[in-house]
């Protein structure tokens, strides 16, 4: 009987093998789905912060209204967590430029392993040089207002009325520097069988310059303390999935 050459024989079972993993690769379930972070900007009130800090307001010249022409804030730590583990989203400082019509603003998409995350951290930043020296020249523009003169987190550009005077331009420089907690309810929920979710950072500037008495005046500087507070107050996160910049139910 002709004997089949090793070398054929070889060929065949390595090319089985070949197959057989092929398949494993094809059929293994995936562990992650994706997770979009995004920001929504709206001239709505939002719940004011504590009395306690509204005391320390500063008795000024009464302003009839305050209109906003640009806002930015820095983040960095974002970090989602579930039951069981916490996922870093984004460790680096980043520049948000809200954008004042409104629209919700996709501002980074992930890979994130199958978990439901109830609840979200991350920091309002002054960014420190050091923090962004490793960034190409184009990213670290963005930071150029941050780092002007002091290190700020929050700047608001806008005007000033009053009845009877010059309308006055004022650039508010917040120096907040705080870790900010939300708990996610309902829970945001990243399966096999529902691969895509998103989160929403809303920002709500009605209340940004208010005090007991009405409007306050961005421009004095005794009314940093409360306007800070505001800023803080006026921040809410939730789940989004749909991206219409409201807080889904289910």
């Amino acid at each position: 009987m002709k004997q089949t050459p090793s070398f054929i024989i070889v060929g065949f079972f390595m090319a089985g093998l070949l197959v057989v993993a092929g398949c494993d690769k094809s059929t293994s379930p995936s562990t992650t789905g994706s997770l979009s972070f995004s920001t929504r900007y709206s001239s709505a009130q939002a719940p004011a912060p504590s009395m306690l800090a509204m005391s320390k307001l500063s008795g000024t010249a009464a302003v009839d209204s305050v209109r906003i022409t640009r806002a930015r804030l820095v983040l960095k730590d974002i970090k989602f967590k579930s039951a069981v583990d916490s996922m870093n989203y984004k460790s680096g400082p980043m520049v948000i430029e809200l954008s004042l019509t409104s629209a919700t603003q996709t501002l980074a998409v992930q890979g994130v392993p199958f978990a439901d995350y109830s609840r979200i951290e991350f920091d309002v930043h002054r960014t420190q040089p050091s923090e962004i020296s490793g960034m190409s020249a184009a990213d670290q523009a963005a930071f150029t207002d941050f780092l002007a003169g002091q290190v700020y987190s929050i700047i608001i550009e806008g005007t000033v009325y009053r009845t009877g005077q010059s309308d006055t331009s004022f650039v508010y420089r917040s120096k907040v520097d705080a870790q900010q907690k939300y708990d996610l309810v309902p829970a945001l929920s990243v399966t096999e069988n529902n691969n895509q979710a998103n989160v929403t950072l809303l920002l709500s500037s009605g209340s940004w310059f208010t005090g007991p008495a009405g409007l306050v005046d961005p421009t004095d500087p005794n009314n940093e303390g409360v306007i800070d507070e505001n800023l803080k107050a006026t921040i809410r996160v939730f789940k989004d999935n749909n991206k219409d910049g409201s807080k889904d139910n289910i």
